[in-house]
């Protein structure tokens, strides 16, 4: 940094707190791509997903894992892509 009054540089530390912010912004902040395949930060390798055949879009899929294993989504195969 530059001290204007005493017209010399020096050292500034400083630690950013708290945020609250959207997926998009999280990316800006912390440096991470929130986009394309391993877009989530928590489970990286673990994200599981699919490109469409007619097109480019990557589309995050079979999220009911992460469910109780009696949760009423986990009956809704043929809404989850059968899966």
């Amino acid at each position: 940094m530059f001290d204007g009054f005493q017209n010399k540089t020096f050292q500034m530390w400083a630690m950013h707190f708290c945020t609250i912010n959207d997926f998009p912004a999280y990316g800006n902040l912390s440096d991470y791509s929130v986009k394309g395949h391993r877009a989530c930060p928590t489970y990286e390798q673990d994200t599981i997903y699919i490109q469409l055949k007619h097109g480019r879009k990557i589309v995050y899929t079979r999220h009911r894992h992460f469910l109780k294993p009696h949760h009423p989504y986990n009956q809704l195969k043929k809404e989850f892509n059968g899966s």
